[in-house]
């Protein structure tokens, strides 16, 4: 048994033996995860050392190579288990280790592994989204009487995902207004806990709470908050975006529901047999899995240059840009396939298995939710009207 072989042997029967049944089903039909069962999942993948194992030993972490974090991945989304990682393990963690001081390492990076933090990203402004250098959120630096220097904040971020789940959230935030607009911004920690920070739901047509904004006013942060040198901020984000649009990709997500579709096509019947041979849905479902691997070889290659040290470049972008559409057109043949069972069952995704309707695909209930989710996966992370103007003029020199 070769070493990938004997990896995914060890990763099925923790598996089986670790995520709760009931879990399982809710990712299976796409019902939505309670904040506390996903920390009860994570930890348990802490504790085999499964949760960040692409970390560097030093920070807990195991030093795996792309090759095995992918079969780690894929087994994972195969057993219906939960998506881990997000925000906390896959960029603030990557970006504490590469740029953190050793106090910033040695405090957060244990409690984001322990589950005691979780983080929120706040880059996007009501007025600054993909044209996040026009941010307006204001630090101002400021001397106590006993010396000590802190940055006063102002300002606010939107479309901060679960932000109502949150202990920290990495902000950009304006130190210099006299600068260029790249050079005058600076990356900060902030507590959510800190007085003036207040959040107020976004609720989306589907009625889920995904998205929130956040208000910052009159804020103070340590200096120590502060990541990298006073106004090299932007330098740091763009780091850390071409490690979130290797994770924006979505490939794992992608197999997950891609293998939903594939159930509901052998599962629901249309004009005396399964929806799988149909040919209009064949070939959708084909055409996918094509898109799917492709897209997925890719960011293979990329994770691999990445651990052989190579800088990650703008081409970044067009992995973001062709899982956010991929993953749109998945849910689109979804609801398709299901029909009018989809249509005003909503209101269902938010319950527990057990309670979903006799009678109806089991799919049905979140189906039309998970589309409209989405929707916005072409927006978050940067456009891709912007994706495309960028590939045009930094990767092709158009």
């Amino acid at each position: 048994m070769d070493e990938f072989a004997t990896l995914r042997h060890d990763v099925r029967a923790f598996i089986a033996e670790a995520l709760p049944a009931r879990v399982r089903e809710k990712v299976r039909l796409g019902l939505e995860v309670s904040k506390e069962e996903m920390v009860d999942w994570q930890r348990r993948l802490a504790e085999r050392g499964w949760l960040a194992p692409h970390w560097p030993e030093a920070w807990q972490g195991q030093g795996w190579s792309a090759a095995r974090r992918a079969v780690l991945q894929e087994e994972l989304v195969l057993a219906h288990a939960p998506e881990t990682g997000g925000i906390s393990i896959e960029m603030i963690g990557p970006i504490l280790i590469h740029h953190g001081t050793p106090a910033q390492q040695q405090y957060f990076l244990p409690r984001i592994l322990n589950q005691e933090h979780w983080w929120c990203q706040g880059y996007s402004e009501p007025n600054a989204g993909s044209d996040l250098a026009s941010l307006t959120t204001r630090a101002e630096r400021h001397t106590r009487a006993d010396g000590s220097t802190f940055y006063r904040v102002n300002g606010s971020k939107i479309w901060t995902s679960y932000a109502q789940y949150a202990d920290w959230i990495f902000c950009l935030v304006r130190t210099d207004t006299e600068a260029r607009a790249q050079e005058g911004i600076s990356f900060l920690l902030i507590d959510m806990r800190s007085p003036g920070v207040s959040v107020r739901p976004l609720i989306g047509i589907h009625g889920w709470q995904l998205f929130n904004q956040v208000f910052l006013d009159d804020v103070e942060v340590p200096v120590e908050m502060r990541v990298g040198e006073e106004n090299a901020g932007w330098s740091i984000a763009k780091s850390l975006l071409e490690h979130e649009r290797l994770n924006l990709s979505r490939v794992a997500e992608n197999r997950r529901r891609l293998a939903k579709v594939r159930a509901i096509g052998n599962e629901v019947m249309e004009a005396g047999e399964p929806m799988r041979n149909r040919p209009w849905f064949a070939q959708r479902f084909h055409a996918l899995e094509v898109r799917l691997e492709t897209l997925a070889a890719t960011v293979l290659r990329f994770r691999r240059l990445e651990r052989q040290g190579g800088a990650l470049g703008p081409e970044t972008g067009m992995l973001k840009l062709l899982g956010s559409q991929l993953i749109q057109d998945i849910e689109n043949l979804a609801v398709d396939a299901l029909g009018p069972d989809t249509l005003a069952y909503d209101r269902m995704a938010h319950f527990e298995p057990a309670d979903l309707e006799p009678g109806r695909s089991p799919y049905a209930a979140a189906a039309s939710a998970r589309r409209f989710v989405t929707r916005g996966y072409t927006i978050a992370g940067g456009t891709s009207e912007i994706q495309h103007e960028l590939l045009a003029k930094q990767v092709l020199g158009l």
